[in-house]
């Protein structure tokens, strides 16, 4: 997308510079062979400079050229018209400024370009929307915590592994996109404010959030779950209060052979959120 505009807006800028070179050209080909051939040394005089100079100087080189211009023009004895003099001072500062523009936009086309496995390394691994690492790291991250699971076996280790997602929320994203936007953002501030700086947040998408934590007792795990629930259901979304469906699994060294990636764990927990949701509607049915 911005790659796109930045093409564009690129493209856009070139265009100008070309269409006003060739109507600079024609005008002054309708006065005189001798004011064209002088049009074509600023215009050219400007692309060069535009597209080598850097912007600094070509604003000196503008006001020294306009100035000297303007002494000899507007002061000294030629035989021209005001506004073909006015133009004549003109066209160089403008070809300049119009080149040097386009020269930076599509310089930043380029930096994107050559940085553009940088740039999807960095969007795969962090959402910069909702601020939290993305489902590539926690792949990662459980992939690396099963493996050591496997192989220290006297370590007893164990991962919990908790899914938090909105229920109900692609209805808001359909109308109001910012909406949903600020909604997540209040969600993930909850669970940053709420769980230990040890458990590891991510956002897996579909308005998901995954928690993943090492070796927290079972005791201190269910009191912090019972509190971020507590802080979730207190949140005001958009004057509603909003569902959260919940799935959980605890990996150890008996059943990680089972889930030896995230993949794995995550078909498990969403068949928990979603008998998760059901068993909600179960008991609003039998509280009506």
């Amino acid at each position: 997308m911005i790659q796109r505009h930045i093409v564009g807006a690129g493209l856009a800028i070139l265009s100008g510079v070309i269409a006003l070179a060739v109507a600079l050209m024609w005008l002054a080909g309708t006065y005189s062979v001798t004011l064209m051939t002088a049009m074509a040394i600023l215009i050219m005089l400007g692309i060069l400079v535009g597209a080598v100079i850097p912007n600094i100087l070509i604003t000196w080189l503008a006001i020294g050229t306009t100035t000297i211009g303007a002494a000899i023009l507007l002061l000294g004895y030629v035989v021209m018209d005001n506004w073909l003099k006015l133009l004549l001072l003109a066209t160089f500062p403008i070809m300049a400024s119009a080149v040097a523009l386009a020269r930076f936009i599509l310089g930043n086309w380029g930096w994107l370009d050559r940085n553009r496995a940088d740039i999807d390394s960095w969007a795969a691994h962090y959402d910069k929307m909702i601020k939290l690492q993305t489902e590539y790291n926690a792949s990662k991250y459980y992939q690396k915590v099963a493996r050591f699971i496997t192989k220290e076996v006297t370590a007893d280790l164990r991962v919990d592994v908790l899914a938090i997602r909105w229920a109900h929320s692609s209805q808001l994203r359909q109308f109001n996109e910012d909406d949903y936007l600020a909604n997540l953002r209040q969600i993930a501030k909850v669970l940053k404010d709420e769980r230990f700086p040890s458990e590891q947040l991510y956002y897996v998408g579909g308005a998901t959030f995954l928690i993943i934590s090492l070796d927290v007792s079972p005791t201190t795990y269910e009191f912090k779950n019972r509190a971020m629930m507590r802080d979730l259901r207190q949140l005001t979304l958009d004057g509603t209060t909003p569902q959260f469906q919940q799935g959980h699994l605890q990996v150890d060294r008996r059943n990680v052979l089972g889930y030896p990636n995230l993949d794995r764990v995550m078909r498990h927990v969403e068949r928990e959120m979603e008998t998760d949701l059901v068993v909600e509607y179960m008991k609003q049915e039998v509280v009506n």
